[in-house]
């Protein structure tokens, strides 16, 4: 317990006591609190039973988590009206939470943990000195020291905040044999090691680890192995850090046979359908950790869609595809890298390149967006023997080409076909025919276009145009 021996003590109690609500806004107002506190940490002393404070110990966090500070007094008594001081001497100032005469003195705490610690009073109450910290930076690594000071006693809490990420793995063919692995790791703290097991998980002779400290405090980790390219060879990169006692690690197969996928294929759909543009590695292996790029050469950006580290990663992806393309992670487990494409639309007719940089090997899908109509068929320049017909058909992707055929199906001589390409890329195709009025004279004019392997046709009865051309009307 805090003992008043001189009744000038009161005086910078109450002082202390204004200042916190501040009603003193002044230099002096700074000035008492700076000697208070001097006094309060240096003129308490005990009486009667000596109390001590709970062991130095370790917390281990993550970055953003709150989480407690533990200080405890042994035997347990009420805190309240004490004084206590949490800080960080290797801060200026020092001052993490003081706590003093039943209340929060935070005049003079650290700028870096403003608004970000609390202490409870009814905890206090029963001698519990923890204190709460939120939102826990990697600046707030340190040890923080309890200090109690109506016993003289304090206690040590050494706060390590943790941050780690799964490792990645690439690997570059060396000849038939052997193959170099590199696997990196980005986004750790503290400095992790980095280690190479084989199929038994029995340590690998790697090249060192390379490690690197960026701005943020973060460390990067990467190292290289050569391995032998054999059946049953699965390879595991492990990143851990033994202080958080966290790992993670990346799995890969490594056989005598290189990792493939499929080979390339032509993909055709009709305007507004939802496809799947195929990709699957060969033999199959978990491709979620791995990285995945699907694109187009010919666009700017390129990206369509890429997928690394488990998640989706579309901050550059074309704006032509935005939120019309997805990977199935399910699927990604069984090595299937296929992509589905949503509401097809012409402009999406191209070459796509399933890209998986792991070993590296590519494959590409040629994508054929179609789009077709019925022809119609009308008769010109009727007259008593013969007939003119003209066949058009629009809306068609790719150029289709028209064809006459008669009663059998043979091609019928007609004249060249006229195509127009409109502003939407659409095209439209014409042609005219020159046919005797036969009583059974069945034509047929038909459209195709053989790469999307679709057709439509319209049949006409050259009989029809006889009363047309017997009518007084007729031309």
């Amino acid at each position: 317990m805090l003992v008043q021996t001189h009744s000038e003590n009161k005086l910078p109690s109450r002082m202390v006591h204004h200042c916190g609500q501040r009603i003193f806004k002044s230099q002096f107002c700074s000035l008492v609190f700076h000697h208070t506190v001097i006094l309060l940490l240096l003129m308490d002393i005990r009486t009667g039973q000596s109390q001590t404070v709970t062991p130095s110990q370790t917390v281990i966090t993550s970055v953003g988590e709150d989480i407690i500070l533990p200080c405890h007094l042994e035997p347990t008594s009420d805190a309240v009206s004490k004084s206590l001081e949490w800080g960080r001497l290797d801060l200026d100032p020092r001052f993490v939470h003081v706590w003093y005469d039943g209340q929060n003195l935070l005049v003079n705490q650290n700028p870096s943990y403003k608004g970000r610690t609390s202490l409870s009073t009814e905890k206090l109450k029963q001698g519990d000195l923890s204190l709460k910290l939120s939102r826990v930076k990697h600046s707030d690594n340190g040890r923080y020291r309890c200090y109690f000071p109506s016993g003289r006693k304090e206690s040590v809490v050494e706060l390590i905040v943790g941050s780690l990420s799964s490792p990645t793995i690439a690997g570059i063919n060396i000849n038939r044999s052997a193959v170099a692995l590199q696997c990196e790791s980005a986004g750790w703290y503290p400095e992790p090691e980095l280690l190479w097991l084989d199929s038994d998980r029995n340590l690998l002779s790697a090249g060192p680890t390379e490690t690197l400290r960026g701005p943020d405090d973060l460390y990067t980790v990467s190292s290289r192995v050569t391995v032998e390219k054999r059946h049953s060879n699965n390879i595991t990169c492990r990143v851990q850090q033994r202080k958080l006692n966290q790992s993670r690690e990346t799995h890969i197969h490594v056989s005598g046979q290189s990792q493939t996928v499929t080979p390339s294929q032509t993909i055709i759909t009709s305007v507004g359908e939802d496809i799947i543009l195929p990709c699957h590695l060969e033999p199959p292996s978990d491709a979620v950790s791995k990285s995945l790029e699907w694109g187009r050469l010919d666009l700017d950006p390129r990206f369509v869609h890429v997928w690394y580290e488990g998640q989706n990663l579309l901050v550059n992806q074309n704006p032509s595809y935005k939120g019309r393309t997805s990977l199935s992670t399910e699927k990604l487990k069984q090595g299937d890298l296929s992509l589905k494409l949503s509401r097809v639309k012409h402009s999406d007719n191209g070459r796509y390149r399933c890209y998986f940089p792991s070993e590296p090997q590519e494959s590409v899908v040629e994508l054929i967006v179609g789009s077709l109509s019925s022809p119609t068929v009308a008769g010109i320049n009727i007259n008593s023997s013969a007939v003119v017909l003209q066949c058009e058909s629009a809306g068609w992707y790719p150029e289709p080409e028209l064809l006459w055929l008669d009663t059998e199906g043979n091609l019928l001589s007609a004249g060249h076909t006229e195509t127009l390409r409109g502003p939407d890329d659409l095209y439209t195709v014409s042609s005219r025919v020159t046919v005797e009025k036969r009583h059974n004279n069945n034509l047929t004019c038909r459209v195709q276009q053989k790469n999307i392997n679709q057709s439509r046709e319209t049949h006409i009865h050259v009989s029809e145009y006889l009363n047309l051309a017997a009518s007084p009307d007729a031309p």
